[in-house]
């Protein structure tokens, strides 16, 4: 079996806010019919805590909304040695702009 780790990075002001204005329900509606406590729906507005899954999905239901959820793969590290060669790489002055090399088309197709 294979365990999922998940991080949520959500604005709980704002998705408190604008489910709010969308559903048209009072802050206390809301509490009650998703039986996240009315408290709780205000530290979410306040900015103090952070909804779990499970409170965003009753909330969102309660709403009569639907939430959709996207799963990613994480993004990997760049290894050290890379990010020590771009780093070196600032170091330098920018070269100065080429002349664009010269068009060779006509030689080529006259040499085949």
């Amino acid at each position: 079996m294979h365990s999922i780790e998940y991080t949520i990075k959500v604005d709980a002001k704002q998705f408190v806010t604008e489910l709010l204005a969308k559903s048209k329900l009072s802050k206390t509606e809301l509490s009650s019919r998703s039986g996240v406590s009315r408290a709780l729906i205000d530290d979410y507005l306040k900015g103090r805590k952070q909804p779990t899954v499970g409170q965003l999905n009753r909330l969102v239901k309660a709403a009569n909304m639907a939430a959709e959820l996207k799963v990613h793969p994480k993004p990997r590290p760049l290894p050290q040695a890379f990010v020590e060669v771009l780093e070196l790489g600032e170091l330098f002055e920018s070269a100065k702009p080429r002349e664009p090399l010269p068009d060779l088309s006509k030689t080529w197709r006259g040499a085949a």
